[in-house]
């Protein structure tokens, strides 16, 4: 009895393998064939959206005739940017002058004083004894 197991369980295990490859072949060739969104009627359109696609039927036409408008109101813009040119500035009204700075304090490193202030020894000297406190 055990040589009749042994073909009756090899039997089953040929079998079980070629439907399992025949399952996967079939699943392969359905997925293959699948096709996204092609199949489906061409929209009917209605108001302003029928006039436009009268003259750009196709999506990538419209894509083309939308970036072209706006290239084009860009470049109109540009252009009357410069034949407009560009407006006068006004200038700014003079500042105050600050207060000249007391003999024993440093001026402000961005008012016109601190080059003067500089050109003295002793100046230079008060003002690294500053940077080390």
């Amino acid at each position: 009895m055990n040589w009749l197991t042994t073909i009756i369980t090899t039997m089953f295990a040929t079998l079980g393998r070629r439907t399992a490859l025949h399952a996967a072949r079939r699943t392969a060739q359905q997925q293959a064939k699948r096709r996204m969104g092609g199949g489906a009627a061409a929209p009917e359109w209605t108001g302003i959206d029928k006039v436009v696609r009268g003259y750009f039927p196709k999506d990538e036409d419209m894509v083309v005739a939308i970036s072209g408008g706006y290239l084009g109101l860009f470049i109109l813009f540009k252009i009357k940017g410069a034949l407009s040119g560009s407006p006068e500035i006004e200038e700014a009204a003079p500042v105050a002058a600050a207060p000249a700075a007391s003999a024993g304090e440093i001026p402000d490193v961005d008012s016109e004083e601190f080059g003067a202030f500089l050109e003295s020894e002793e100046n230079v000297a008060k003002l690294v004894e500053s940077f080390e406190k």
